[in-house]
């Protein structure tokens, strides 16, 4: 397993995945990349957390979305989503739809410290999951909603129309 020959990235993501492992954390691994899936859930959704090491320092973590962004929705959601991204302050995170999975992402990068504890990872994964819910539910509602445009038929009007004579 090597990361284009960094060693001090390989060994920071082995010992993180003994870690997990000796908490229980039902992982699947991808060695090539130096990364991992896992399942994470909430009173209300599941999502996937997928977390990849780049190099000795920077790992980024992903919530990405179990469930799946209609097409309809997809352009018109990334829209919405690429303004959001726009007008954000924080400039370590971003969220997107990934087309290929049609799934709703928040990504945040995090550096590895040199504690032993893991708090680091822990924090960082804490920060990147509520990142992901406080918006996830919004794209959700979003990406099921079906917009039909009637064409203006007084008939069916909402609200009754009254000719106004000058």
């Amino acid at each position: 397993m090597s990361l284009q020959g960094n060693a001090e990235a390989t060994k920071a993501f082995n010992g993180l995945i003994l870690e997990l492992r000796n908490r229980d954390w039902d992982l699947l691994i991808d060695e090539e990349s130096n990364a991992f899936i896992t399942a994470v859930a909430n009173e209300y959704e599941k999502w996937e957390l997928e977390v990849q090491f780049h190099d000795d320092l920077r790992f980024s973590a992903k919530s990405r979305s179990r469930w799946i962004v209609k097409d309809e929705s997809l352009n018109r959601i990334e829209k919405v989503i690429g303004r959001l991204n726009d007008d954000n302050s924080n400039e370590k995170s971003i969220w997107r739809i990934n087309k290929q999975l049609r799934s709703f992402e928040a990504i945040t990068e995090a550096k590895r410290l040199d504690d032993e504890d893991f708090t680091y990872f822990f924090d960082a994964v804490s920060e990147n999951t509520t990142y992901y819910q406080a918006w996830s539910d919004t794209v959700r509602k979003a990406s099921v909603i079906d917009v039909d445009y009637d064409y203006f038929n007084p008939e069916n009007a909402p609200i009754p129309q009254k000719n106004i004579k000058n």
